[in-house]
């Protein structure tokens, strides 16, 4: 991947042949426009758009559910469109006697709202998403002043700021908002993300909205919201999987594409939010990625990765700077068969690479030392024994996760 600055607001970004432009709007590309706000305890972020639009979503599957997924499953279950999102952080309105009723009236707050700029959306248009600490009663009142607080106008909407603060107001333990807008054969996708804490393979604490311009019909945008999660979200891992996961894709199907440059776009995408994600992991010092290649099924290079990335003693040894290559071998051994007398394990940083393994004979370890200083570091295993390959992403392990999280409250 190249990239090449044009202006202040457009990077050219070459995959492929394919040229990807990134553009500075987040999530307010076309019509939709974002809006956001926080408070002393929560944050409350609004996405909207004037007409209806397809939509489709991935949600936990963690069986404890937090309300707000629950009513999202049903509403997307009964097949109409959507024009709206609310989402807030500081309470995931989970666990709690009351969370449905409590989601549906953030639902109601958000459609009077609207009603400032003439938008007649029903709540029953409204989607809704959580995020924040589980088993409290959320304050609906709160949430309540916070949206009426928002200075909520059609004109500024294009403006960056707008995205920005939407991002901003989903963040709990983030330390930086995380969005991103891209152009592609013409197709419009934008987006914000939130999620540093609880992320896992089949996502995390981690709310993710996104739109587009792509004219498909829901099953076609379901299928390619699936697969871009399953190559990005669902190979993110930083502690454990969460009750609040949704990432919600919705389109406002003005622009006829090929389905094959969208699903480029949208993997493309979604895989940029995940690194944002993992460089920004709680207490992280190191970003991590690991490409499993040489597998016999895809299958197979998933677990790898996966495995490796989430072993806890091959992340505190990269926080360690230890290159310490029995883990990740241990960490592999844990989901798939392979041959080790065939196995090369490979540390990069930048344009520094070392084989500390190759066909399983061990190298000298001092040079991979020095590479695991850096703050990015790839670790790529080649099985050797097949063509089939994925990529994991993920953070190292600090003092700093374990005081975060013994403190969280």
């Amino acid at each position: 991947m190249r990239g090449k600055i044009l202006s202040r607001n457009i990077v050219y970004i070459t995959m492929k042949n394919n040229k990807i432009i990134q553009t500075k709007t987040g999530i307010c590309i076309d019509d939709f426009l974002a809006y956001g706000i926080r408070g002393e305890k929560y944050g409350v972020a609004l996405i909207v758009n004037p007409e209806p639009c397809e939509t489709a979503a991935v949600f936990t599957k963690n069986t404890a559910k937090a309300a707000p997924v629950l009513l999202d499953i049903e509403k997307l279950k009964k097949g109409g469109k959507f024009r709206a999102i609310i989402a807030n952080s500081g309470n995931a309105n989970c666990c709690t006697r009351t969370g449905i009723s409590d989601a549906e009236k953030m639902c109601e707050i958000a459609s009077e709202k609207l009603r400032e700029i003439n938008l007649n959306i029903n709540s029953d248009e409204i989607l809704v998403s959580s995020t924040g600490i589980i088993g409290r009663k959320l304050d609906v009142s709160e949430i309540e002043k916070l949206i009426n607080k928002i200075k909520i106008n059609k004109e500024n909407y294009k403006s960056n700021s707008n995205s920005l603060d939407a991002a901003k107001a989903i963040m709990t333990t983030d330390t930086v908002p995380k969005e991103i807008s891209i152009v592609h054969e013409g197709i419009k996708i934008g987006g914000i993300l939130k999620g540093v804490g609880m992320i896992a393979p089949d996502m995390a604490t981690m709310l993710c909205f996104l739109v587009s311009n792509a004219d498909f019909e829901k099953e076609e945008l379901q299928d390619a919201l699936k697969k871009a999660v399953n190559d990005s979200f669902n190979m993110l891992v930083i502690d454990d999987m969460s009750t609040n996961d949704t990432v919600i894709l919705m389109s406002n199907r003005k622009f006829k594409c090929s389905y094959g440059d969208f699903c480029h776009a949208l993997n493309y995408a979604c895989v940029e939010l995940t690194k944002k994600m993992a460089r920004d992991g709680e207490g992280a010092t190191k970003f991590l990625e690991v490409e499993v290649s040489g597998a016999k099924t895809k299958d197979d290079a998933r677990k790898g990765a996966r495995a490796v990335i989430s072993s806890y003693l091959v992340k505190s040894a990269m926080f360690g700077e230890n290159p310490n290559w029995g883990r990740i071998a241990g960490a592999l051994g844990t989901v798939i068969e392979f041959d080790f007398q065939k196995t090369d394990v490979i540390f990069e940083s930048g344009e520094k690479s070392y084989c500390v393994v190759e066909k399983g004979e061990v190298k000298d370890l001092a040079p991979a030392a020095e590479i695991l200083k850096n703050r990015e570091i790839k670790v790529i295993v080649n099985l050797n024994s097949g063509d089939k390959k994925a990529t994991a992403y993920g953070c190292d392990l600090s003092y700093g996760y374990v005081k975060i999280n013994a403190e969280y409250n």
